[in-house]
């Protein structure tokens, strides 16, 4: 084999471990949605900013779209009671985590819901996109 060519193939393979691309916010977003049909609390309260999980908390207490109100300490403890809350074929909706292609301006992005009718709209922070609002946030 040439030494160009062995080279090549090295970098190559040196690269695809190095330096790992952080989720797209049409995946965090997909993440979210898919945790929420599931009922897995960290895997969308993962996906949050802090000040989007306050801001859920409060949206839910008070006048929270398709569920009835819940009070809840943490965001974890939301998405479980909110989880419990969503009928089967809203569940199915969310179950697949399908998103539209991201308008991104910046830092800033917005992703629609597929079937949901909402947007998300995410901040990209330390090189990660957050969840700053949409689903149940107002």
């Amino acid at each position: 084999m040439r030494p160009a060519l062995l080279a090549i193939l090295l970098l190559a393979l040196l690269g695809a471990g190095c330096g790992e691309d952080s989720p797209s916010p049409e995946e965090v977003t997909s993440k979210a949605v898919s945790g929420l049909a599931e009922g897995d609390e960290k895997k969308v309260c993962a996906q949050l900013t802090e000040p989007a999980k306050r801001k859920l908390l409060k949206v839910i207490a008070n006048d929270p779209p398709i569920i009835q109100p819940v009070r809840a300490a943490t965001c974890e403890e939301a998405i479980v009671k909110v989880h419990a809350q969503l009928t089967e074929p809203i569940r199915a909706v969310l179950r697949d985590g399908e998103v539209e292609e991201a308008r991104i301006t910046g830092d800033k992005a917005i992703v629609a819901v597929t079937g949901a009718g909402t947007d998300v709209e995410l901040e990209k922070l330390s090189d990660e996109w957050k969840i700053t609002g949409g689903l149940f946030m107002r």
